[in-house]
């Protein structure tokens, strides 16, 4: 137990917990037990929150308006939408400069606290929605135009930048409201993943695709044989989304574990709340809070250019180092694949929590319309500002924003992925274990100094079951051999390296 990754309580351990609590209040006994199991149970639901270093102002408002339980999911919904305020900004990651394209999916049971998000979301938003309510009122004039006139030629459409988009909405819209943004971001929020999954049934394929075009910036192409269709040329696809919703609206959103889309879709899951007591004082969005928000929301379209930060690149390298080495340790294949993205996506939100830090000491410093100017004349200055929030403190955050992303991909998806990869249709590897697995239960931890072929296939069979194969046992070793793990003795037989 002590050798595990530190994460919250396990399931398990959450359903003994409860159990037992229901076990001594049936039977009127053991009311000091019963408090300390639930207050066992609030110290685990504020894990992350306790972890967290201190957030900027924005951020930190966000939190509270949702709930410190609540924490690590208001993160994640909120980072793609300050990702598309902040259209600008640009993140070299592994030598490879691009925008901060996110797209989020909150999972959660009904009433566990996803509605909160509604109103947070919309506090970042509020300057984007209000453009978009004054473009949609000019078409909808122009709509009106057009159905009064019984003759003559109409007047031209008007190609307006909408940048806030409905998911309740067809591909041909989406793909059109796009091509007008003028190479910047546009953004999605929906509260009900449902819309997605019903709106896009027929052509959830469309969905994915635009998706992973968007978070990598390719070019998205649309032609169509009729003169009225819609035909798009975007040079570089530019699209955050978040979406909210259960479990199941998520299989339904992502019906394919192999196509890439999965792996950049970052996943926050609301804690289980199904016997926490109702608060005496809910957590709820002020008008304080919401003032916040917008004053960083404000700022952030402001800052342009290139951001290298080679601390937070050096911190995501060691991670990814981490993470594959616990992966081949255990020859476990879902996790040394989900690792990479999961990178890249943490980089991004971590860097798109940084942003409102640097708004935040100007605003400090000039407040919100001298921090304006000086973003304005000096055009460079929030990259400065930016390298300076590299510290120990705040590089921790990609850390536990990292392992929260792997851990929900995997606690969502790990047998799906197996078994996508293990189907006929799919000419891949076979995959590891079924379950996640801690530095002391890895194949490699269970062998002894010096162990023998036979010896190391008998504990691969106990770990992944079916699966293991002389062949895949050979390549293990071989892996192991070459990362310097192991080192071969002669006749089958392999020892350790210290």
């Amino acid at each position: 137990a002590l050798g595990e990754r530190r994460t919250q309580m396990p399931k398990r351990l959450k359903d003994v917990i409860d159990a037992l609590k229901r076990e001594l209040l049936n039977g009127n006994a053991g009311e000091d037990i019963v408090a300390a199991l639930e207050q066992a149970d609030a110290q685990d639901l504020l894990y992350h929150y306790a972890r967290l270093p201190k957030l900027p102002q924005g951020v930190r408002d966000s939190i509270d308006a949702a709930g410190h339980p609540l924490a690590m999911p208001t993160l994640i919904a909120i980072a793609p939408a300050i990702g598309a305020l902040a259209t600008g900004v640009k993140l070299d990651v592994h030598g490879t400069a691009k925008g901060l394209n996110l797209c989020s999916f909150v999972v959660g049971e009904f009433a566990s606290g996803k509605g909160q998000l509604d109103g947070i979301i919309a506090a970042w938003m509020t300057e984007l929605q209000m453009q978009t309510d004054i473009y949609t009122q000019q078409e909808e004039e122009w709509a009106q135009k057009t159905r009064r006139m019984k003759s003559g030629k109409a007047p031209e459409q008007p190609k307006l930048p909408v940048r806030m988009l409905t998911l309740n909405n067809t591909v041909a819209n989406i793909a059109e409201r796009l091509s007008n943004t003028e190479g910047k971001h546009s953004f999605s929020f929906t509260p009900e993943a449902d819309n997605v999954a019903l709106k896009w049934k027929q052509s959830v394929s469309d969905f994915s695709v635009m998706l992973r075009q968007a978070y990598d910036e390719a070019r998205y192409d649309r032609e169509a044989k009729s003169a009225d269709a819609v035909r798009v040329h975007i040079q570089k696809l530019l699209w955050n989304v978040t979406m909210c919703g259960t479990q199941d609206a998520l299989y339904r959103v992502i019906t394919n574990y192999t196509d890439g889309l999965l792996s950049r879709i970052a996943i926050g899951r609301t804690p289980d709340n199904t016997f926490a007591p109702l608060a005496e004082h809910p957590a709820r969005l002020n008008d304080r809070q919401s003032e916040r928000i917008q004053q960083i929301a404000h700022l952030l379209p402001l800052m342009e250019g290139t951001a290298v930060l080679p601390k937070l690149e050096e911190r995501g390298r060691a991670w990814l180092e981490t993470i594959r080495l616990e992966a081949m340790k255990n020859d476990d294949r879902v996790l040394a694949r989900q690792r990479m993205r999961g990178c890249v996506n943490a980089q991004r939100i971590t860097t798109a929590l940084w942003l409102p830090k640097v708004a935040e000491t100007l605003i400090r410093k000039y407040g919100v319309n001298g921090a304006e100017t000086r973003l304005k004349h000096d055009p460079q200055l929030w990259v400065e500002m930016l390298r300076k929030q590299q510290t120990e403190e705040m590089l921790q955050l990609f850390d536990i924003i990292a392992d929260y992303l792997l851990d929900n991909d995997l606690y969502f998806f790990r047998e799906r992925i197996e078994a996508a990869y293990e189907s006929k249709n799919y000419h891949g590897n076979t995959i590891a274990t079924r379950g996640r697995k801690g530095k002391n239960d890895s194949i490699f931890a269970r062998l002894a100094s010096e162990f023998s072929f036979e010896q190391a296939l008998q504990q691969s069979i106990a770990v992944k079951g079916v699966a293991a194969t002389h062949n895949s046992v050979r390549q293990m070793l071989k892996n192991w051999k070459n990362q310097g793990l192991v080192s071969a003795l002669g006749d089958r037989r392999w020892r350790k390296v210290e």
